[in-house]
């Protein structure tokens, strides 16, 4: 009944909701005419009072008719679907947490792994690193094995078996110059990659003569670049050994050879390890003699040991030479500008310092 009620008190506001004349408010009659017909608008307005009077009272009767178990039993079936609801999310949630948990707990693990793996390759280098040494310490052994052999050579030389046949055994010496050369420089890769920073000062400048190619590391960085050079040596075993490596050197005393070159016709002359392995009167014949064979522009190069442990350590050297000796010569001999580089702990001998001297005809 209460729902026939409101819906009729609904249809009557609709129908009262305007208030209907037969003229227009705006026109002149019309404003007349509203002063006579204010009885129609009251009656339009007690219609809109009860239909909104009635709408209410329906509305309230509904509500009063309504069962409150049923919107009791509505509320609980809301809240158990909101329980049902969070509990879903909560299980989603810690399953989440749970997983992310196990990830981590995963990454440890892998973690640890990989430290343990570190770990081993530490251990593994360690015990190459004293292999490598236990090898080294072997190299070295047999290298004084042969120096023995030589000393041995030594005291037959000169006598055959029947104490009168002379023997043609080679110096004790010329057989030490490439070992000895491997115990100070060490790898010969080391050696041509220490010996490339010269390139620039000798590039360009024409062919280059070296009095001390000893294993060839030189000559080989200067034909990787393409510069032309020339060496000699007066050790048969240093000849052989360049032969091998392809170069052709004049097996003579390289102060000879470098005296027989032509006059202005080198870019370049070098030594690495040869002026302290010679006394001071061969030293200035040898920086005249460059000075001689180098045209101009040439340049005159020398790497030394200035001291240490790099010069004691080596059996052919005489004394270290002190750069501003080496400065004195070269400019007494004719040359022009003179550079001396010091190099504390080279590439070439770490445990010495060594110095160059660069000089410009």
């Amino acid at each position: 009944m209460s729902e026939a009620r409101l819906t009729d008190a609904l249809v009557r506001l609709d129908q009262n909701k305007e208030l209907r004349l037969p003229l227009r408010s705006r026109d002149l009659l019309g404003r007349l005419a509203l002063k006579f017909l204010w009885r129609r608008q009251v009656k339009w307005q007690v219609e809109t009072n009860n239909a909104t009077r009635d709408g209410l009272d329906a509305l309230r009767q509904l509500v009063h008719e309504l069962p409150r178990e049923e919107l009791a039993n509505e509320v609980e079936r809301l809240k158990q679907a909101d329980q049902n609801i969070m509990a879903g999310l909560n299980q989603r949630l810690y399953a989440a947490v749970g997983s992310l948990r196990t990830d981590i707990g995963d990454l440890r693990l892998q973690l640890v792994d990989k430290g343990e793996h570190t770990a081993d390759v530490e251990r593994r280098l360690a015990v190459i690193e004293e292999q490598l040494a236990e090898l080294t310490g072997a190299a070295r052994d047999t290298r004084l094995r042969h120096a023995q052999v030589d000393l041995f050579l030594d005291q037959v030389r000169g006598r055959g078996a029947d104490g009168k046949k002379e023997l043609n055994a080679p110096d004790r010496s010329d057989s030490l110059e490439l070992p000895i050369a491997e115990l100070l420089d060490g790898p010969a890769e080391r050696v041509r990659t220490a010996r490339a920073a010269y390139l620039p000062v000798v590039e360009g400048r024409g062919p280059v003569f070296d009095v001390a190619p000893s294993r060839g590391e030189w000559l080989e960085v200067l034909r990787e670049a393409g510069v032309p050079a020339a060496a000699a040596s007066a050790n048969p075993f240093v000849v052989k050994h360049n032969a091998e490596l392809g170069f052709q050197l004049v097996e003579a005393d390289p102060l000879d050879a470098l005296a027989r070159v032509d006059r202005r016709s080198l870019g370049a002359v070098t030594a690495f390890r040869f002026v302290e392995r010679r006394d001071p009167a061969t030293l200035s014949r040898f920086v005249d003699l460059a000075a001689q064979a180098l045209r101009p522009g040439g340049v005159l190069l020398i790497e030394s040991a200035a001291g240490g442990d790099d010069f004691h350590l080596d059996p052919f050297a005489q004394r270290p030479v002190h750069p501003t000796f080496l400065r004195f010569l070269a400019e007494a001999a004719g040359f022009g500008e003179v550079r001396i580089a010091r190099q504390d702990g080279s590439a070439l001998a770490a445990s010495a310092p060594r110095f160059s001297l660069t000089a410009w005809m």
